[in-house]
């Protein structure tokens, strides 16, 4: 090698060591200015009330402001991609979510980016039920009453979106039970088109209308879960009423553009797990039946990956596909 390519290689190589060095220095020291917690859908919802509740007790853990911004559109997808092409310094975050990050590339081969390539997974925050709820005004009390119905008049339920879990769900019901019901895509779960009754019913996550079927101005008529849920003893689940593959969970977490520093990775990751057993954040997970699971970075992944897995073929089976 002569002296000229010597000196050069080990100015390249000074060069290198130098810019890992004050990456590693920066990471050691984030945050050092305020951090945004991208949430994919409009206020009120339960990605929302989450990334709230997260960015409100991350900013006390790390004295520096975590605040979230609202960037909806189809179906998370807009602001999934936005995170996804920002730059990968630990100052945008994400409340990732089974609608944006695993129904929705199931049933959407062009959504723009890969769930387990594109994003850095950081914390599992909690996981929300699913009910079909109806507006009181449509008269049924039962799923089988519901059923009865539609066989006699065109029916819809809303959903967040196309490519949701709540979408996934409903067609896996009409799939079962050979119902004919209309899908409807609607702002917040659609809550507000459910209580306006401009929708007549909703397959969504409980933590956007539980309050509403504890209140009775929505009527819970069964739970997409494994089993009943504490706060809703008397609504049975959809296996109970005969249709055991009705059932899911949106799960949410905290995730990143790829290529996060491992060392701002493992902070949040201690800290959100951390702060999910707090007893404040216990108690009002149990009232608001949230389930948690306390997952490291590799265990997080791990059952991403299986999710992926799981909804893909099941969206081929029903045959959701949205473009």
């Amino acid at each position: 090698m002569s002296l000229y390519a010597a000196v050069r290689h080990a100015l390249v190589a000074l060069v290198a060591a130098c810019i890992f060095a004050s990456g590693a220095v920066q990471a050691a020291d984030w945050p050092i200015r305020p951090v945004k917690i991208i949430v994919a859908f409009g206020p009120g919802g339960a990605a929302d009330q989450l990334g709230r509740l997260l960015a409100a007790e991350l900013s006390n853990s790390f004295n520096e402001r975590f605040f979230v911004e609202n960037k909806p559109g189809s179906s998370g997808a807009i602001g999934s991609a936005l995170v996804a092409r920002a730059e990968p310094d630990g100052y945008t975050l994400l409340i990732a979510g089974s609608g944006p990050q695993l129904t929705g590339p199931a049933v959407n081969p062009n959504i723009g980016y890969d769930t387990m390539r594109d994003f850095t997974h950081i914390a599992m925050i909690g996981g929300d039920g699913y009910a079909l709820a109806v507006n009181p005004a449509l008269g049924v009390r039962s799923l089988a009453e519901l059923l009865a119905l539609a066989r006699t008049r065109p029916l819809a339920s809303a959903s967040p979106g196309p490519g949701s879990l709540g979408h996934l769900l409903l067609e896996q019901f009409k799939h079962e039970a050979h119902a004919d019901i209309q899908h409807v895509p609607s702002p917040g779960g659609g809550v507000g088109d459910v209580l306006g009754n401009h929708v007549p019913m909703a397959l969504t996550a409980l933590l956007t209308v539980g309050e509403h079927i504890r209140a009775g101005t929505l009527v819970a008529l069964a739970v997409a879960s494994t089993q009943r849920i504490p706060a809703l003893p008397d609504v049975p689940t959809f296996t109970e009423l005969g249709y055991p593959d009705v059932r899911g969970t949106t799960w949410f977490w905290l995730a990143g553009p790829k290529k996060l520093p491992p060392a701002i990775v493992d902070k949040l990751n201690r800290e959100v797990r951390r702060i999910v057993q707090l007893p404040s954040m216990k108690q009002r997970f149990e009232r608001q039946s949230l389930l948690t699971m306390d997952l490291d970075v590799a265990g997080l992944n791990r059952f991403l990956s299986d999710e992926v897995a799981f909804w893909t073929p099941l969206a081929k089976k029903v045959g959701v596909e949205v473009q």
